[in-house]
This record gives structure tokens, sequence and C-alpha cells, in this order.
């Protein structure tokens, strides 16, 4: 028989018939439902919880068993035919840096998340000492593999972009360096000059509200870019109504010969809410595998946005193109972040396994008369790996461990956790609970 580890949602719930574990659930669904109320004092609507989920989940699997594609990092990043070194580095974030000259930019996107940023407004006004940054990971003996310069927009500053990729060139020969620009203050002069400070890659952000005469000019500068540095890429979000016009984008970024696309979901980045309200965008529900307050600076996942991203990967396959595509959802982002709290040696708490897929921290829980019961066989086992938490009123145990208890009718939760740093140390944080039976919960499968 088959398992799947289960979400707890209303309707599922009524389905747990142990009470201490159906009340303890009910908490995070909960919490989940004050943070959707959060959400939409923006002004902005999520959409159903199913409402484009088995569409989705059915373009997905026909994907994956496409020798075209390539899934990642838990199907939350799909490739076609290739993928910048610098986005497969991203997934633990281990040796890559982004820094940024100012967040100065000509550009009004309503999509832009950088008023989110740390020290958004200083950085508008003042020059961020990126030389001090490269300049103190060298001194502290640290490996970079991939560099990166954002923005803003770093062309506004051509002088100092150049110094930057020279500077980092000279620090870490080996490093993969790149950059993100809109793309319509490229010249030729700046071009070379870029590839001559070593520069490798370059981003543009193509913008589908842009006027015609402006979307002909970044096009045009991506051909000038492709006869002087290495890997000429597109990164942008995915609009939900923007598929037709994507296609024809697609096709012409082919041509050119850009090297790979990477396609983005769109995101709402807590402010601006009039310019998605009156696109008609919802926001994706759940916008999370799991809720967490995530460092990544982009906002919540505007619904469609995904679906979109996905068909046009199979427009891919099956136009045959020659680019690369990449989709990189919101879930993707976040890997890099869940690594570096949750990286292996961490652990003090044998009940934890560090799944190597998504990198939370798993455990198994029973609660109320199942917990009394699971502890009793596990003590005539000889298990070690539990502890029994009588004021909750529920068991944890290491994962392996719960093979002790197939068959025996036991309610069990995964439970998803994250390590923490607080003023009292490092504390271990529960986000989620999923139902689950005892054959689900064997460590490979996490």
């Amino acid at each position: 028989m088959e398992h799947m580890l289960q979400e707890i949602t209303r309707d599922s719930l009524r389905l747990i018939r142990e009470p201490v574990f159906r009340d303890y659930a009910r908490m995070y669904l909960d919490i989940y439902d004050g943070f959707i109320g959060q959400v939409e004092t923006f002004g902005l609507t999520f959409e159903e919880r199913a409402a484009a989920q088995a569409e989705t989940e059915a373009l997905l699997r026909e994907l994956k068993a496409r020798p075209e594609i390539a899934s990642r990092c838990e199907d939350a990043s799909l490739v076609y035919r290739r993928i910048s070194s610098a986005c497969e580095a991203c997934r633990m974030g281990l040796g890559t840096v982004t820094c940024h000259i100012s967040f100065q930019c000509h550009r009004r996107c309503f999509f832009c998340f950088n008023p989110n940023q740390e020290n958004f407004e200083l950085h508008r006004s003042e020059k961020n000492d990126w030389r001090g940054e490269l300049d103190a990971i060298r001194a502290e003996g640290g490996r970079l593999t991939h560099i990166a310069l954002t923005g803003g927009e770093p062309l506004l500053h051509p002088q100092d972009a150049e110094a930057f990729f020279r500077h980092a060139r000279a620090l870490f020969p080996e490093a993969h360096l790149r950059l993100y620009t809109s793309g319509d203050l490229l010249t030729e002069e700046l071009a070379s000059a870029l590839r001559d400070a070593g520069l490798d890659e370059i981003r543009f952000s193509y913008k589908m509200e842009d006027p015609p005469a402006l979307q002909e000019k970044v096009l045009g500068n991506m051909e000038l870019a492709r006869r002087y540095i290495p890997c000429v890429m597109v990164e942008m979000p995915v609009m939900p109504d923007a598929e037709e016009a994507m296609r024809a984008l697609l096709r012409r970024l082919d041509a050119i010969g850009v090297w790979c696309v990477n396609l983005l979901e769109l995101c709402f980045p807590y402010h601006n809410a009039s310019a998605f309200r009156e696109r008609g965008y919802l926001l994706r529900n759940p916008p999370y595998r799991t809720l967490y307050n995530f460092w990544y600076a982009g906002g919540l996942p505007v619904a469609g946005s995904e679906l979109v991203a996905l068909r046009l990967m199979r427009f891919a396959c099956e136009e045959g193109l020659e680019l690369g595509l990449h989709y990189c959802s919101l879930e993707n982002k976040n890997f890099g972040q869940i690594y570096h709290q949750n990286a292996p040696g961490q652990l003090d708490d044998p009940t934890l396994y560090f799944s190597p897929h998504d990198f939370y921290l798993k455990t198994v829980k029973a609660f109320g008369a199942d917990a009394l019961r699971v502890r009793r066989l596990l003590e005539k086992r000889g298990v070690e790996r539990f502890r029994y938490n009588e004021e909750g009123g529920f068991i944890q145990l290491h994962p392996a461990e719960a093979r002790h208890l197939k068959g025996r009718g036991v309610e069990l939760a995964l439970s998803v956790n994250v390590l923490e740093e607080r003023e009292e140390g490092r504390i271990c944080r529960e986000l989620k609970l999923l139902r689950a039976v005892a054959e689900d919960c064997e460590p490979e499968k996490l």
C-alpha cells in the first residue's frame, strides 16, 4: 500500500482521531489563518486553496517525465537543457556572495522588492562599500566560487561596476562573476570593459510592461552582449496574464542566442498593492510549503505565475528551443537559508533528523494515549532516541525509530523544524505538522 505525508487542513483536521493531536494541529491552522488575515490587510486576496493545484501537479508530473527536463530541489526548480552554475550554487548558498554598488535605479518596476532590503533608503543615496565586503571575506580566508553584482541598476555606475569585477577577479581568480542589469544602459564600450574586467555572465531583466521601443533596445543590447560576454542570460518574473507574449519572447531570445532564461515566480513584495490589484492578480494559496519568516525579500507568490512558467517549460520542449530554461520558484529561493540554519553538525537532540532534500529538521510525534503506548513499546525494545513530553502530552522520536510502530495503528505526525539563534542561545523551533504513518517516516523518504 502506498502512503504519503499529508498536509493538515481544516477539512482533514476532522480525520485525526486522537484529541490531543487534533488540538495541537489546530494551533498551526490558527497561525496560518492569522497570517492570511494579516496579508489581506494589504488589499490583496488569496486564491481558493486548490484553485489551480490539480492542473499544476499534472503538468509537473508531465514535465518530470520528459528527458529534456531535470527536477531539482524537491521540484522547486526545473531545468530545460542547462542552468547557470550560480543557480546550482544558490541551493546551499556556499561560496557565494551578492554585492551592490547602490540601490539607485532609473526603473520603477511594480514588482520590485528592493524597498524590503535592509538600509534601502540609505543605499539609494550613498554607495555601498563593496570593496570592503570583498576584502573582508578574503582576509578571513573565505573561498568564493560565485560573485554577483546587483542593484538597483549597477550600470548607473559604470566605472564602479568595472572596478568591482576587476577587484573580484584579482581577489578570487577562479570565481564565476555575474552582473544583473535592466540592460538598456549597456554600451559597446562598457561591454568590452566588463569583459576585460573578467565578467563571465550577464543577466538582463527583461520587462514585459516596457514600451516596444525600450524592449527592442534591450533585445539589441543582448545581441551586443553576446559579442563580448561569455554567458548572456535573461532573468524575469512570469506574469500570469502574459503566456502568449512570453512564448513569442522565448522564440526571439532563442534566435538571438541567449544561453538561458531564468523564469522567476512573480511575487508581491508587500507594497505597491494597487498595481497588483489593477492587474487582477491574486496570491498563491498556500504561499509556502512551510510557513516561516524567510530572509529573502521577494514577498509572496502570485497565483498563476507558476502554472504559466510550467506551460512555458512544456512549450520549450515542444518547440525544441536551443536556449536553456530554468524555472525558479519562490520556494527555491529559501533553500540556502534553511541549509545555513540547520547545517549538519549543529544537532544536539538525538530525536532530530537533518533532511538532505529540503534541509529541515524532522522528528516524529505521537500524542495523548498513543504517546503512552509508543513510550512503553520503545522502552521495552531498548530504543533511546525518543523524548516524552508529559506537559505537552506527546512523544517525539527519531524518524528511523518509527519502524517499531509499523502496523500498530498509531496516529503519527511528522514535525518540521528549524534552528534559531536567540538571546538565550540556540533553540529548535517547530514550524508545521504533517499527518503520517510509520512507513512514511523512513529517513530516506524525508
